[in-house]
């Protein structure tokens, strides 16, 4: 189990040109943005999962326990448990 906050973040990015060609192998320009993604991961003993995300106004909470039950078949690998 996660003992301590983990943070991590991303550029933004836009692709100039040639966005659908990547999906057939062909070359695409992109650059990156000084607008950025992050996430933050910490533990909580309520046994919930939360999403949080300010700027638009959404905060929603799951059970863990909820979210086991859910099927991952699709992922293609076998069918994970937390603990």
């Amino acid at each position: 189990m996660l003992s301590e906050v983990l943070l991590v973040s991303a550029p933004g990015k836009v692709i100039l040109h040639g966005e659908h060609a990547v999906v057939h192998g062909k070359v695409a320009l992109a650059v990156a943005l000084n607008l950025r993604t992050f996430l933050r991961l910490q533990p909580h003993s309520t046994g919930k999962v939360g999403l949080n995300l300010p700027n638009i106004g959404i905060k929603q909470a799951w059970d863990v326990a909820s979210l086991q039950l859910l099927d991952t078949s699709f992922l293609g690998g076998p069918r994970r448990t937390w603990n």
